[in-house]
């Protein structure tokens, strides 16, 4: 009786696992369905909502804001910075075809020798050339267009790095020209041009482009016009009368400057461009003549007793004059011409001024660009005339 119970109740509790069993298989089977039918119904909504968005944003303009003065007040000041820098650069010569060089040697004044670098290299000018290096090395003879001792620029040799520009053309003896060399003034290095004649070819730029502004008003410009026995002026300016005759005339004539000495300035590094860097009989002519020329003109523009003649100062107004110092180096604040190098010339300037002649001098800078082989010659500015030249 006792066993047969026993197995009864092991018999019971096998059923009642299996029904446990199957409602644990069932409630998991309802519980997936339960999750699957909510992820599918969660898709469902996700598609239609991104549907409907995108079908909105399909009839929607998107609207480009473009910048402007009073959205973006930092970019439309630098667009008008970026305009102002391209219209102010004013350019007096570009080289189109620039060669580095190390110079070693000038000579004969109009000949110098130099050992040609590879643009794309830089020079150590700070290492010193043996005599047997030089040997070993291609030396080539350029032409030096500066009639001057080019005080003060060769102090660098034989390490000076200059530019030189290169002719095509096969009937030159000296294929190669001296335009700059590389000076260190004691706190940088500075491009210094020495080109004496390129003075007279950006100077005409300057004018064709009314740079120099304190020329006054002029309609036309000429150059090299012959105004006394054997003497040219560089420039002349002309201005008409409403009835085209001439009403007045502006005699330039330009000057070279390479060299600086120390200035009168309250700054340590002020500097004073002056001319000449010798004594130039040639520079004292040229002043000379042209002092004259406009006396001779006064004088002969004077009435007579008994002429009609009564605006004596407008006809002798006619006629007027300039010398321009054109200074080849960006780190002068003045200019004067020199008294230590050449006193009458200073005097003979003195006496100009006096007679009206404006002394004008103006400075540029010199920017090779080795990396396109390249370079030009911008007009920084004009510089205020020395009142006791050194």
């Amino acid at each position: 009786m006792a066993s047969a119970r026993g197995v009864a109740n092991t018999v019971f509790r096998m059923q009642l696992r299996g029904r446990k069993r199957d409602f644990a298989s069932s409630a998991a089977v309802t519980t997936s369905s339960s999750a699957s039918s909510t992820t599918a119904e969660k898709k469902r909504a996700v598609k239609a909502k991104t549907a409907s968005l995108g079908a909105k944003s399909a009839g929607t303009k998107v609207e480009v804001i473009a910048p402007s003065s009073s959205k973006f007040p930092v970019l439309s000041a630098l667009t008008e910075r970026v305009n102002q820098s391209s219209s102010d650069s004013k350019i007096l010569l570009e080289y189109s075809k620039l060669v580095p060089a190390r110079l070693i040697r000038r000579y004969k004044r109009f000949l110098a020798d130099v050992v040609l670098l590879d643009g794309g290299v830089k020079d150590d000018s700070t290492k010193a050339v043996t005599e047997a290096e030089e040997q070993e090395e291609a030396v080539v003879t350029v032409y030096c267009p500066n009639t001057g001792p080019m005080v003060g620029l060769l102090d660098g040799l034989p390490n000076a790095r200059v530019q030189l520009s290169k002719s095509d053309d096969p009937k030159r003896k000296y294929a190669y020209t001296l335009e700059m060399i590389q000076i260190d003034n004691g706190e940088r290095y500075v491009w210094v041009g020495v080109h004496s004649t390129s003075a007279n070819r950006m100077v005409e730029q300057a004018l064709a482009s009314r740079w120099f502004t304190e020329l006054g008003h002029y309609d036309s410009v000429r150059r090299e016009v012959k105004f006394a026995k054997n003497s040219r002026v560089d420039f002349v300016l002309t201005t008409n009368a409403e009835d085209g005759s001439v009403a007045h005339e502006k005699y330039v004539e330009v000057k070279s400057v390479t060299l600086a000495l120390e200035g009168t300035g309250d700054e340590d590094a002020s500097r004073c461009a002056v001319f000449p860097d010798t004594v130039s009989t040639r520079a004292q002519k040229h002043v000379t003549e042209l002092t004259e020329l406009l006396s001779a003109k006064v004088k002969s523009d004077k009435p007579k007793k008994g002429s009609k003649k009564e605006n004596t100062e407008a006809t002798a107004a006619k006629l007027s004059g300039a010398i321009i110092f054109l200074v080849q180096r960006d780190d002068c604040s003045e200019f004067a011409p020199s008294i230590q190098h050449d006193k009458k010339f200073a005097e003979l300037c003195s006496v100009a001024a006096k007679s009206g002649i404006q002394l004008l001098g103006y400075s540029c800078a010199l920017k090779p660009d080795e990396a396109n082989s390249s370079g030009a010659v911008s007009l920084l500015g004009p510089l205020p005339l020395q009142k006791a030249a050194p």
